[in-house]
């Protein structure tokens, strides 16, 4: 039973130093979470408050995933409203999404044409 503890001690140092190894070649990530507030070229806006917005770059590597279907989408899928859920990594100080997941929130995509209102 000893020598199983000193086993288990020994994995549990080598897979902390391991682990803070592989985290020091990334950049730094984080989850952003909220409802889609707008949308502009290049970057979204994502009410995270009540009095909170955070801006949020996307690029030509940012995926897009609708959580609703399941499936890969597009900007162009995205609806004011949405809740948003963005994996980003901070490049040169500002956050740049990785994957946006979204699901709407209402059932917009009975309203129109791709979910968008034709009003």
């Amino acid at each position: 039973m000893l020598n199983f503890v000193a086993v288990a001690a020994e994995l549990a140092i080598l897979l902390s130093f391991g682990s803070s190894i592989v985290r020091g070649a990334q950049t730094k990530g984080s989850l952003i979470t909220g409802s889609l507030y707008r949308i502009h070229s290049g970057f979204l806006e994502v009410k995270t408050g009540e009095k909170s917005v955070s801006v949020v770059k996307v690029d030509s590597g940012t995926v897009y995933w609708n959580g609703k279907t399941d499936k890969a989408a597009s900007a162009k899928d995205l609806i004011p409203g949405d809740e948003l859920a963005i994996e980003t990594v901070e490049k040169k100080g500002l956050p740049v999404a990785q994957k946006v997941r979204f699901l709407h929130r209402f059932s917009q995509v009975a309203k129109g044409a791709g979910g968008r209102n034709s009003d």
